[in-house]
């Protein structure tokens, strides 16, 4: 098991729990769409007018039935990803409206920036899973958004994949195309190729859309990521603990439903709780308090034996710059020590989630190498202790040309794919650029060189006349 950073105890982690059975029970959680309302009556809830009210047993019962690990198959197997209460896998940026580039600055994104935030996070080779919506493309209609962004998905990367949560009959679209891109809708059967990412409607309640698509998803078997995205003081109390018990509440009843629906669906327990900045009442990210809602769902999560999705390097700022750096590595190094199992948001984002930074993504991409390689733990035997090379060297001698640092140091060092480790002097030689202004560089090349994965002619001609009949 690997280590994690535990701020609260068992006995305090129990009352949290108790505390969201409680408003469960006694507030319960309203369900606007009537379909999930039925279900959950069914399954023995209270239901008053769109209000319903979870027995403890049902909850307790419900989550017994979440599985503790799932396999999230990519279009390319070799890119598959085992999803558990251990492993770390990251998905890029997700539902920003703005992009930010040092060459047009800060705009709404479009589909040709969507395109190529798909091609660089395909290339990425420290981003696991392709989010539904690196950016929104504003240029194309909303009514066919979710389907442009999932076709463009498949087309241009063969990572695992999301897909729409507006709805039940957008869920089952995302999923009926992503299932033409594995073989057809048999492979659901035995599969999970997509995941989803449904969101409460805080306090308390779940909006028809929501609702719908924990439905969908978990009628075909797919992976959803149930969550709550609570503002302390705003939205939830200005505490910890009372935000994460409300929180705890709205995440828990969204997955009731979804194992009422089909005992077994993959989830991942969803929390991305921080605090309103007091002086404006917005929603803060880049915030130390962002850091510990961290660290306390990852042990929630842990407490039900759940792999928990935890919100990765954020930041409040609003250009890629000294706070975007700090707030970023302290926030995705939290999302690790969590216990992060799917870090969203893994990479790019700045402007509180508003803003998808192409110069931010790449940085971010070395911050995840940092991570995956701390995270790989450290091998010690005979061959790493290295007690024969230590007394053939000796005192005094030098390890710098023996054939044990040859063998070794390329399996044991994290090689750099952005940062600058030059001495000062080949620095000067070479320019002196910035991290930025070499990012900047750095991602436009990478689309130059960008080699479309593999998608069979017959497929794509399928996947767009699917899109054009929907």
């Amino acid at each position: 098991m690997k280590p994690r950073y535990q701020l609260l105890n068992n006995d305090e982690l129990r009352k949290i729990h108790e505390t969201s059975l409680k408003i469960m029970r006694e507030v319960g959680i309203v369900f606007s769409y009537e379909p999930a309302r039925e279900i959950l009556k069914k399954h023995g809830c209270k239901v008053e007018g769109h209000t319903v009210f979870f027995p403890s047993e049902l909850v307790e019962e419900r989550l017994k039935t979440v599985p503790a690990s799932f396999t999230l198959h990519g279009r390319n197997e070799a890119k598959t990803v085992e999803i558990n209460t251990e492993e770390t896998c990251y998905a890029g940026p997700y539902g920003s409206p703005y992009v930010l580039d040092m060459d047009n600055g800060r705009r709404y994104g479009t589909l040709n920036d969507f395109i190529n935030l798909v091609k660089l996070t395909q290339s990425l080779d420290n981003i696991d899973i392709t989010s539904h919506i690196s950016c929104e493309p504003n240029d194309v209609d909303a009514s066919v958004r979710h389907n442009v962004m999932t076709f463009n998905n498949l087309k241009y990367s063969d990572k695992p994949l999301m897909g729409s949560v507006l709805g039940y009959d957008a869920a089952k679209q995302s999923i009926e195309m992503a299932a033409i891109a594995h073989g057809g809708l048999d492979v659901l059967k035995e599969k999970t190729i997509i995941a989803s990412i449904p969101c409460t409607l805080t306090p308390l309640s779940y909006d028809d859309k929501m609702a719908g698509a924990i439905i969908a998803y978990a009628e075909t078997n797919q992976a959803q990521l149930v969550n709550s995205l609570s503002i302390s003081g705003a939205t939830t109390p200005a505490t910890f603990a009372g935000t994460v018990a409300l929180q705890n509440a709205e995440v828990l009843a969204g997955i009731v439903l979804a194992q009422c629906v089909n005992a077994g669906c993959p989830i991942v327990y969803s929390a991305s709780g921080s605090n309103a900045e007091m002086s404006t009442g917005a929603l803060a990210i880049g915030s130390p308090e962002d850091a510990i809602f961290s660290l306390i769902n990852g042990q929630l999560a842990k407490f039900y034996n759940i792999p928990v999705r935890i919100s990765g390097t954020l930041s409040d700022s609003k250009m890629y710059d000294t706070q975007a750096a700090f707030e970023s590595a302290i926030t995705g190094i939290m999302a690790q020590l969590a216990g992060g199992n799917f870090i969203l948001h893994a990479a790019g984002i700045i402007e509180t989630y508003n803003c998808t930074s192409f110069e931010k993504l790449i940085v971010d991409n070395e911050l995840l190498g940092y991570f995956k390689h701390i995270g790989r733990g450290v091998e010690v035997n005979d061959e790493t202790l290295a007690f024969d090379v230590i007394k053939e060297v000796g005192p005094q001698g030098e390890f710098l040309s023996n054939m044990h640092t040859f063998a070794n140091f390329r399996k044991t060092f994290y090689t750099p794919f952005i940062t600058n480790r030059q001495n000062a002097e080949q620095w000067k030689a070479d320019g002196q650029i910035p991290l930025e202004k070499a990012a900047n560089a750095k991602w436009k090349q990478m689309l130059e060189d960008y080699v479309e994965p593999s998608l069979p002619a017959d497929v794509e001609a399928d996947l767009k006349k699917y899109v054009e009949s929907h």
